[in-house]
């Protein structure tokens, strides 16, 4: 082989590869793109569902009548007391569901 067959050889290896090269950084620019597409749609739903919980939030607590106050701060005395739930439930004719969502809500307030 000459020198001339030499170069041609490395110039062509050298193509094939600036070539991959390029394709590999179109590819990897694809993908980032489509990550941050798909970042940018999450954002989209995460920023909704944070409004719609606010809305929710706020027609719960417009909702709130003096009984329900009354009703949930007799349900924390009698737990602080040390009354079994099914206790409460039978005393104060509430659902048990109702109990446990209202004793959930004060330890995690009072874990704060």
């Amino acid at each position: 082989m000459g020198a001339n067959e030499l170069q041609v050889i490395f110039s062509l290896f050298s193509f094939v590869a600036v070539i991959g090269i390029i394709f590999y950084i179109l590819i990897a620019k694809t993908k980032i793109e489509n990550l941050e597409e798909s970042i940018e749609g999450l954002d989209y739903k995460l920023t909704s569902l944070q409004d719609y919980i606010y809305e929710l939030e706020e027609r719960i607590n417009s909702n709130k009548t003096p009984a329900q106050d009354e009703l949930k701060k007799k349900i924390i005395e009698m737990y602080e007391d040390g009354k079994d739930v099914l206790l409460i439930e039978n005393i104060l004719d509430v659902p048990r569901a109702k109990i446990e969502m209202v004793l959930k809500f004060y330890k995690l307030q009072t874990e704060r």
